[in-house]
């Protein structure tokens, strides 16, 4: 098991275990004397009794509680990963959590019993913690071992993020679905800002379906090679090409008369073109 700095455990060699205390071999008398220990300074510190967050077995029935509104924590662990251990042990059970932990659902997801999950949030170490709104569109992403205060520092400003995203499969599902023209750009906006992205992922998927979905979206895409960013026109003129199979130029680095001028041939194509080549 390797640890990188921010805390987060990958599986690199089966875990080494460490011996069981041998309980059996203290004495019943200091068995007593430990008990007496705790119990007064629990009456003489006033010291409230632990309390613990209430955690779902998996989000289908974390939304068959009876606040399925609220936005739910996923805590991707494993048996085998310390730093998990020490997470549930020191930031979940500190009052300043506990304080928080209302406001959402709670889900802890063993890695090794649900990889598709991990990998559907792309886990690739832990402890990982991800934050949901009620749609399922994640609100906040956080890799590693994360004390109390950076911890609820997480989940305030994951509550207020004003643009969650939502995971890839859901809103491929979604733009292959959509016909209603607001949707349709909506979904066609989102795909083609995850395709300018500079990890790429999900390129291949993201073509198929503008491939799939058919000259219904062409002049989405062709209103998106005007844009701003250079990424974005260049991920839409990208898009474009695949799914119309067409081969006329566009340069996203061009100067705004150039590249006006080559949408304006994009224009004349699709009118005489609105069922493709």
């Amino acid at each position: 098991m390797t640890a990188d700095p921010s805390g987060r455990h990958k599986p690199a060699v089966a875990p080494f275990e460490v011996p069981a205390m041998e309980l059996t071999s203290m004495k019943p008398i200091r068995w007593s004397a430990l008990l007496a220990l705790l119990l007064a300074t629990s009456v003489a510190g006033g010291a409230a009794p632990v309390r613990s967050i209430e955690f779902q077995r998996n989000i289908d029935e974390a939304r068959k509680t009876a606040k399925p509104e609220r936005p739910m924590v996923l805590l991707f662990g494993a048996s085998w990963c310390g730093w998990c251990r020490k997470m549930e042990a020191d930031t979940l059970t500190d009052p300043k959590v506990e304080t928080i932990a209302g406001k959402f659902l709670w889900v802890k997801v063993d890695i090794d019993k649900d990889p598709e999950l991990a990998a559907r949030y792309a886990v690739d170490g832990v402890p990982v913690t991800v934050v949901l709104d009620t749609q399922g569109r994640v609100m906040g992403t956080q890799g590693g071992y994360m004390p109390p205060v950076k911890f609820v520092d997480f989940l305030t400003k994951s509550l207020a993020n004003p643009h969650p995203e939502e995971l890839l499969p859901d809103l491929l599902a979604r733009f292959v679905k959509s016909h209603a023209p607001a949707d349709e750009r909506a979904a066609t906006e989102r795909l083609i800002q995850q395709l300018a992205k500079p990890a790429r992922t999900g390129r291949d998927e993201i073509l198929a379906a503008f491939q799939k979905k058919g000259p219904a979206t062409w002049p989405l895409l062709l209103g998106l090679m005007a844009d701003n960013r250079l990424s974005v026109r260049a991920a839409a003129a990208g898009a474009l090409k695949h799914a119309s199979k067409a081969g006329l130029p566009f340069h996203p680095f061009a100067e705004p008369p150039v590249r006006q001028q080559q949408i304006a041939g994009w224009q004349k194509w699709l009118a005489t073109h609105p069922a493709g080549p």
